[in-house]
């Protein structure tokens, strides 16, 4: 009998070229829809995106990332991603790809802040939340309603507001110095990212092992071996890793129950919900919802004042 191919997706690298005298690009509208991905995505420069509306989430090299309305997306040149909108539904996106470096003038013992290459790796979180990163979201904005109106005097809005984004992300992102991607974990992150898209679809579902590693045709031992070099997990936390993600945005953006919300993130019980959720997170979900809600109050707070 011959052999299935091994099914990859297709990782799409195309260089932007930005204009020399003004390298930033981007700012229109744009719909994120919840169909398949068929390709992981690599720039060549920064990508900065803000979510006008809806939910969702982003897949960069293994890590979960569920996003909604008032996020920032921070993605440099190294790592591959993918995203997708909630099931049924459309959320709307703006991006903006630069080069900081060329594009802020700055003084030669400042010109760390507008590196890039720390915001990747396994420790940095590429979805920036209002709660954890107060002011960035409307920062990110502003750079995008600035492209888009072309207002005279645009182009000095924009690279201070560059400027001041980047000081930002190197103050409150606390990014690590990049750990270059070895090839094999490259090769394991393509080969496992049919199964990655499908967890992504059906969180919510039932999901079977077995059927993970047929969807990148591979045996079942060697898919373990894949998604532990890839994401640095086995398939199983993998998946409950995602859910819990899922559940974290849940409880601090609606106000459903937690039975509800384990349900439909794809816990059998409220029992097992509460126990991965406190095993993963350190604490209840109760308990996270009200920090959530502490958090929310001390931000209004501070915008009023």
């Amino acid at each position: 009998m011959q052999k299935q191919p091994c099914a990859t997706y297709r990782l799409q690298y195309a260089p932007i070229q930005l204009p020399a005298d003004f390298p930033i690009t981007g700012g229109k509208p744009y719909a994120q829809k919840d169909r398949p991905i068929t390709f992981l995505h690599l720039h060549d420069h920064l990508e900065l995106g803000y979510c006008f509306e809806g939910s969702g989430v982003f897949v960069v090299e293994g890590k979960v990332l569920p996003f909604t309305a008032g996020d920032v997306s921070v993605i440099n040149r190294t790592e591959m991603h993918l995203a997708r909108s909630a099931a049924g539904t459309i959320s709307q996106w703006s991006f903006l790809i630069l080069d900081p470096a060329r594009l802020v003038p700055a003084p030669l013992e400042e010109q760390e802040y507008l590196r890039t290459d720390p915001f990747a790796g396994r420790s940095f979180r590429n979805i920036l939340r209002p709660a954890g990163h107060p002011g960035m979201g409307e920062r990110v904005r502003s750079i995008i309603l600035e492209l888009r109106a072309r207002k005279p005097g645009y182009r000095s809005a924009v690279r201070a507001r560059v400027w001041e984004v980047m000081v930002r992300l190197h103050r409150e992102a606390k990014p690590r110095r990049t750990i270059p991607v070895a090839g094999s974990r490259r090769t394991a992150m393509e080969r496992v990212a049919p199964a990655l898209e499908h967890v992504a679809a059906h969180y919510d579902a039932p999901m079977r092992m077995q059927q993970l590693a047929q969807l990148c045709h591979t045996s079942l031992t060697h898919f373990r071996r894949l998604m532990e070099s890839a994401a640095g997990m086995s398939p199983l936390e993998y998946v409950t890793h995602l859910r819990l993600q899922m559940a974290t945005t849940l409880l601090t953006e609606t106000n459903d129950r937690a039975l509800d919300i384990a349900t439909n993130t794809g816990f059998t019980t409220l029992s097992s919900f509460n126990r991965h959720f406190k095993k993963q997170l350190g604490m209840s979900p109760r308990e996270w919802r009200k920090r959530g809600a502490r958090i929310d109050r001390r931000l209004a707070k501070g915008m009023a004042s």
